[in-house]
């Protein structure tokens, strides 16, 4: 299901191997246990991280994620009123996947890199 949400074109990456990859940690011993007492912890907090970045930042939101809605990269803007957000088409929640060419562009354009042709 997860594999399924994180693409907007699951179709092309959500295949079979995709869903055999994204679940091989699973089988490694203990993960389970490990997995539910990291739950029990309350996970990552990122949310109370976000206030602690310090400029320059650069958020990368694809527009069609499913995993964490596009409406959240509200609240980078709101926590973060000098960050850079941006929001990239025809992309779920692998940007690095969907969309590898525009990734690129952004981060050197954001560092102020050359991008090779």
């Amino acid at each position: 299901m997860a594999n399924q949400m994180s693409y907007h074109d699951p179709r092309t990456y959500a295949t079979p191997d995709a869903v055999r990859v994204g679940r091989v940690h699973t089988h490694a011993d203990g993960w389970a246990d490990a997995n539910l007492s990291w739950m029990k912890s309350g996970g990552y907090s990122t949310s109370a991280m976000v206030p602690g970045l310090a400029p320059p930042v650069m958020v990368v939101w694809g527009r069609q994620d499913r995993v964490l809605e596009p409406r959240y990269a509200d609240m980078f803007r709101e926590a973060l009123p000098g960050a850079r957000v941006e929001m990239v088409d025809e992309c779920g929640h692998v940007a690095h996947l969907e969309q590898p060419r525009e990734l690129l562009r952004l981060v050197t354009d954001f560092v102020g890199a050359p991008v090779a042709a």
